[in-house]
């Protein structure tokens, strides 16, 4: 999902017959040519991404550099560090040799599927919850613009309407259809970041008493 989209974006993508829903995830796999002019995107190694023009163009690091990028584990800033404490660190918070020493320990003690696994359901939480919060400012939108005609003021001080059969009515079905879809997803992974975790905790206190 583009990062800070709003609701006039997701507006659009229902009226040129696009269902958001269906680019959920955290992966960097969608080809270049199915994102919109304009769109931005952060790849797994935390790269940030826009297509301007028809190409991909990397964005500046101006961000990372303001924001610091402490290791949770050791506190040191990585942002001072290589290559590969920015491929971990955005995943993570840890830096790459924390990552390593974290990720030996949980082998050895047998816990490092189950871990991954929890850090996988928690990545695609984050990403869900973000859709579910713009599809209900998208929701009550509809839900106030019913029976009024699709009219938006642009960026530039133009105004934008659209005509034909598309509504709010139908714009408010769909992204209904949609937040159910997040919400039962919601539930699925709450449930099995819980059996999870137990399952984690269990193990490791077996481990640590062996």
């Amino acid at each position: 999902m583009k990062e800070g989209k709003s609701n006039l974006e997701i507006i659009k993508d229902y009226l040129d017959g696009n269902r958001p829903i269906i680019q959920v995830g955290y992966s960097d796999d969608i080809s270049l040519q199915d994102r919109k002019e304009g769109e931005e995107w952060e790849d797994s190694k935390g790269n940030k991404w826009i297509k301007k023009n028809g190409v991909k163009k990397r964005l500046s690091k101006k961000a990372k550099i303001i924001n610091r990028k402490i290791c949770k584990a050791c506190n040191a800033d990585t942002r001072w560090g290589n290559y590969l404490d920015d491929r971990v660190w955005p995943k993570t918070q840890l830096c790459y040799d924390c990552f390593i020493e974290e990720e030996t320990r949980l082998k050895i003690n047998g816990t490092w599927e189950l871990h991954n696994n929890i850090r996988d359901l928690k990545n695609e939480k984050s990403v869900l919850s973000e859709y579910r919060n713009k599809f209900n400012e998208t929701q009550k939108w509809c839900e106030e613009n019913k029976g009024k005609p699709l009219e938006f003021m642009n960026e530039d001080g133009t105004m934008e309407k659209w005509e034909g059969d598309n509504s709010a009515e139908k714009i408010l079905e769909d992204v209904t259809k949609d937040l159910d879809i997040i919400n039962k997803r919601l539930d699925e992974i709450d449930g099995f970041i819980k059996k999870l975790e137990t399952e984690y905790e269990s193990k490791s206190k077996r481990n640590n008493k062996a």
